[in-house]
């Protein structure tokens, strides 16, 4: 689990982290109090200033859409207080190819790209292209990153029989934790000694039911915002 200068790790005690029983853990972290994962860039979809600055370029994608929502924290409420409250924040979707640049440190020993994204489209999966960009133009040819896949979606299916060998259920149940944060690492061969780079993001669907005979849903790539942070050697 790679991380900046923190990191926060909750166990949740309970169905709704109401119980009281007394719980101990110990963590131990092998590493160095200096940084080796560092941030070069963000890009923010949606913000008009953002886009331009890194030549964000996405022909099929949609017009900027708010969402209010949360992240995977927790209960919202417990004993009739607000936990976690919803959050805001602007994105696009699109059934096509993304394009844009991600600042770099030119030192960097790989890239690991984070997206925050919408989780109520499924499956969502992208084929990654990387080009060298020099003095903002992109300087050789794109070559394949790998692909980028984020299975299942903020909508799931459960089966609760009242008998232990019932008949199989199928009871659809959307929860309103639509934001997410996912990533992809970057090889090093396409990102060493480059101070930028050209991402291009293609989106390929999954055509696959939440269960057999169920309708598709709405299938597509969302894009909140993506994260360069670059893999360095920590300085003495």
């Amino acid at each position: 689990m790679p991380f900046g200068r923190n990191a926060r790790i909750q166990l949740e005690h309970g169905g709704q982290n109401e119980s009281t029983e007394h719980y101990q853990t110990v963590a131990y972290w092998y590493g160095m109090n200096r940084p080796t994962l560092v941030k070069s860039d963000e890009l923010k979809i949606g913000s008009t200033e953002s886009q331009a600055a890194h030549q964000y370029v996405s022909p099929e994608a949609s017009a900027p859409y708010e969402v209010e929502s949360r992240y995977e924290w927790g209960v919202d409420t417990l004993n009739g207080k607000e936990i976690y409250a919803a959050e805001r924040d602007v994105g696009r979707k699109t059934t096509g190819t993304s394009e844009f640049n991600l600042r770099l440190s030119p030192e960097n020993y790989g890239v690991l790209l984070r997206r925050k994204l919408d989780y109520q489209f499924p499956n969502q999966r992208a084929e990654v292209f990387v080009a060298p960009v020099k003095n903002g133009k992109i300087a050789g040819r794109f070559k394949p990153a790998g692909i980028w896949y984020l299975a299942g979606s903020s909508t799931c299916v459960y089966s609760n029989p009242k008998e232990e060998l019932g008949a199989a259920q199928h009871n659809v149940q959307t929860s309103n934790r639509r934001f997410r944060d996912d990533e992809f690492l970057v090889s090093r061969k396409l990102t060493e000694g480059r101070e930028a780079i050209r991402v291009r993001i293609r989106f390929t669907p999954v055509p696959r039911p939440l269960f057999p005979g169920q309708p598709l849903p709405e299938l597509a790539w969302s894009e909140i915002r993506y994260d360069a942070y670059c893999f360095v050697m920590p300085k003495f």
